[in-house]
Parts: C-alpha cells; structure tokens; sequence
C-alpha cells in the first residue's frame, strides 16, 4: 500500500516533553489520542554486496517484535520538504530470516534479477528503538504518531535515533501538517527527509562533505503549466536545503551552510516571481516567513567572505599567508561568526521548522486553485515578461555609459541576484543560447563576491590594524581597482549580449 509520512528528528529523547506539551495540545485543539503503545522493535536490513537496492533507493528489512517477524520492502517513491510518498510492501515471517518469494513478482522493477539477489542477500546494519505509537483522530482522518528512540549499528559504529514520526492511515493529508505544526510550536524539531535505512547505509560507508550542485537551469517541460513550474521550483529548493543541512549536521562543512543559504534565496525569489499569478492566503503568508527568516541568514555573506580570504585557492592567499596574525584574525571572526549565529540553533528554530512545512504544505495543498485564475496557464506565456522586465531593470541601474565603483556593484548585487534566479527558473523553456546570454551576469556575481570579500579585508585591516598595514591596505587597494577593471569590462560584454527570450 502507499505511505504518506512525515518525519522530524529531534536532538535527543523528546518521550517525556511530548507527554508532558504535545499530547495535551492536541486534545485541546479537539482531537482524540489514543492510549499509548511501546514496542521494542529490532530491524535488520538487507542487501548485496553490490548495494543493489540502495541504487535504486530501495529499503528492504526483517523487523522482529516480541517473537514475530515480518518483512518490509520500501520503494524510493517521491519526497517533498519531509513529506514522504512511497510504495510500502510488508508480509509475515515464520522466523527471522529474509524471504523475498514472498512477494507479490508485481512489486519488483522488470530489470531486478530477484532469484540472483535472493541468492546474495547480507545483513547490512541493525536499526533497534522502542517506538512509542499513538493514533491521532480527527473526525474521518486516523493518523498514526510515532516516538522513536534507539540507534542504527553496523556492529562497528553506531548512530542515535531521535525520531518523531506521522503516518496517514486514512482521511486528509492535510491533517499531518496540522498535527505537524503543533508539534513544532511545543517542541525543538527539524523536518528531515533521511529514512533509517538512509542513515544506516551512512553510517556503513561514511558521508562525504561534498556541496550537491544546483543544476544550470532548472528542468522544465515546455508545455508545463504555472502551477507545475512553481512545484518544481519548490521542491528543487527543499531538496537543496534539506540535504546541504543534514551534511551540515552530520559533518560540520561550513561550506553547507552556504547552500542552505542559496536554498533560501532560491525558495524566496521562486514564491515572489510566482506570487502575482498563484496569489492566495498561503501564498502571502509563506513570503513574508521567507523574508523573515532569510534575514536571519544575512551573516552568511560575511561568514563566505571570511572562508574566501582563508581559502589556499583564493586569488589572495599568496600575499595573505605572510601574515600570520592577520589571518589568525580572520579566523577568530569567522568562529566568532558561527559561535555567535549557532546554525545548528538555526536548524531547529520553530521559524525554520514552520517555513519548511509551509512550503510542503503548499505543494500538496495547491490552495491557489480556489483563489486566484491562471495557475493552469502554460508558464511559458508568463516567461518572456517576466524575464525581459527583470533585465531591463538591471540595465537602467548599470549604465553602459557610466564608470561603476566598488559601491555601485555591491548596491546592485541584490536585484542581479533576483534576475538571474528568474533565469535559473525559467531559461530551460528556450532553446537559444541561454548559458552564452548569462555567463558574462554570472561572472559578475563572482567578482561581487570577491569585491565584498576584499572590501571586508581593508574593513578588518582598519580594525585589526597589523604589521606592514600600510602595505596590505595598498595592495587591497591595487587588488579592488584591478577587479572593477575586469568586471567593468565583464559588464560592456553582459551588456551587449543578446537575450535569448
């Protein structure tokens, strides 16, 4: 049958909290709780060497609770801001031992050699937690609520399991974001889209620090409507944020943060192109959360600064190696800067938390459709407006003809910003050269932040005020009129390009 659930993870056992905000909170909102159930669950997952089920994000495990077994096989299905839709398939077990001919033969992809794998099966990792389940009811509606506490184990290493879980069983998904959202407001939880089986598969082969890319334009049918390119915007900017703080949490890479961040902008700029065809309530109320919570991340551009100028591969390094104390200085802010923001804070913030089940609920919600005309148009008869109207704005605002300083480009970077993320999110509906139109803009947003990081080096060469300042402060200042001469250039290039809308 299919699951719908949604998942939070919690820093620690939240059992005794939940007991003592959350349940009374939902009956007070009128809703029935069942009388709790603990079991002690012991979940052993399966696969072969080669890893052929997690290639094709499939989980499969033999769950033992008091003397009986099942087995349970999860397809990868679809994810959207922790809101999992998946095909689950589970049938008893005499003894604790994998049987895939148990099967239906129609759950399994036509490619997937079953007898050969049946045949190659290994124990993987072990997932053991007691779950604490309660059913939630709310008129027609029976939604499932689980605590889960334990740890996943290789036999060599383990990993926590702090988990809070929603399941619909029957009635209207809307009901999971609604109990969702009172969890959130009584508890300190963050949405994850990581299943157990995920976090095992981790454990097993170690997380590797590595930024996932956005891609070049963002994928689009030609023929798809408004509505369609919003989702596909929304969840491209869930995905995004929501693997880059999990790698954050699992690693610490400050480099994460900066994608969270992107996340952010890109999720902010897709609601407010969006917004004047898909306006309704929801819609209104997720912007502002996003213009409030994106300030909330404006120390990131210092923090990327930072990481810029005490980077071994920035144009500066080789000159700012010599000065020992200047960059012990830089790093003392850029611990400063983490200390003082605490991302880890940020990421289970009630704020943060609700943006993020906002934006899910939207997707799956489509509450436009009751509100506004148009959400069905194709989005390509909206595209060429809203990108020539972008870009004539950034031309009136860097004058061919006019000489710009350090001070004009930063002032500029924000509305650059916003215009170019219409591209990313629009530019796949053209076949021109879009990557030729947008590579001169795209070059001019590295050299921004090349600017900003340099304008923050003379800042801290002021404050700091080290040996040889006099030196450093003209060699910033050689370096800056050396950049705006290449981004000017950059510019009368950008300028001149040929739009391809």
């Amino acid at each position: 049958m299919a699951e719908v659930e949604l998942k939070f993870v919690t820093r620690q056992s939240a059992l005794a909290p939940f007991l003592e905000k959350v349940i009374p909170a939902l009956q007070q909102q009128g809703m029935g709780v069942s009388k709790a159930t603990e079991m002690r669950l012991q979940n052993d997952y399966y696969d072969t060497k080669e890893h052929e089920f997690q290639a094709r994000k499939m989980g499969f495990r033999v769950r033992g609770n008091n003397g009986e077994f099942e087995q349970t096989l999860k397809t990868h299905g679809k994810v959207s801001g922790g809101l999992h839709e998946r095909a689950e398939y589970t049938v008893a077990l005499s003894k604790d031992e994998p049987d895939l001919s148990l099967f239906d033969a129609s759950v399994w992809p036509q490619d997937l050699n079953i007898k050969h794998i049946a045949g190659h099966l290994e124990r993987q990792f072990s997932t053991h937690f007691t779950r604490t389940a309660f059913d939630i009811k709310v008129e027609d509606t029976v939604i499932e609520l689980v605590l889960d506490e334990g740890e996943v184990t290789t036999g060599k290493s383990q990993s926590p399991i702090h988990e809070i879980e929603l399941e619909l069983k029957s009635g209207d998904v809307a009901m999971v974001f609604v109990i969702a959202r009172i969890i959130n407001d009584q508890l300190p939880v963050r949405l994850s889209d990581v299943s157990k089986a995920a976090q095992g598969y981790q454990l097993l082969h170690g997380i590797q620090a590595q930024v996932a890319s956005l891609p070049d334009f963002l994928p689009l049918d030609n023929n798809c409507s408004t509505e369609e390119a919003f989702a596909a915007a929304m969840r491209c900017a869930l995905a995004h944020w929501q693997r880059h703080e999990h790698l954050f949490m699992e690693t610490g890479a400050i480099k994460m943060l900066a994608e969270v961040a992107k996340s952010l902008r890109l999720m902010l700029q897709s609601v407010s192109l969006y917004l004047p065809v898909l306006q309704c309530p929801a819609m209104l109320s997720l912007h502002k959360q996003l213009l409030n919570y994106a300030q909330e991340w404006l120390w990131q551009d210092d923090l990327q600064s930072l990481r810029y100028l005490l980077s071994k591969k920035s144009l500066f390094n080789k000159n700012l190696s010599r000065h020992p104390a200047l960059l012990s200085y830089l790093q003392g802010r850029k611990a400063g800067l983490l200390q003082a923001h605490n991302p880890e804070n940020l990421f289970f913030e009630t704020t943060a938390t609700s943006v993020k089940l906002s934006a899910s609920a939207i997707l799956h919600n489509r509450p436009w459709r009751n509100e506004a005309k148009g959400f069905d148009m194709p989005v390509m008869e909206h595209a060429k407006g809203w990108l020539s109207q972008g870009w004539q704005t950034v031309q009136q605002s860097m004058p061919v003809n006019r000489d710009m300083a350090a001070a004009n480009y930063t002032a500029i970077e924000i509305l650059l910003r916003q215009t170019l993320w219409n591209g990313f999110l629009l530019a796949d509906l053209f076949v021109e050269e879009r990557g030729t139109f947008r590579a001169p803009w795209l070059d001019l947003l590295t050299g921004i932040d090349e600017l900003r990081a340099l304008l923050m080096l003379r800042h801290t060469l002021k404050e700091a005020e080290p040996e040889a300042q006099d030196e450093l402060e003209a060699w910033v200042d050689e370096k800056t009129q050396s950049l705006l001469k290449v981004m000017e250039r950059t510019r009368q290039v950008a300028m001149r390009g040929d739009v391809y809308w």
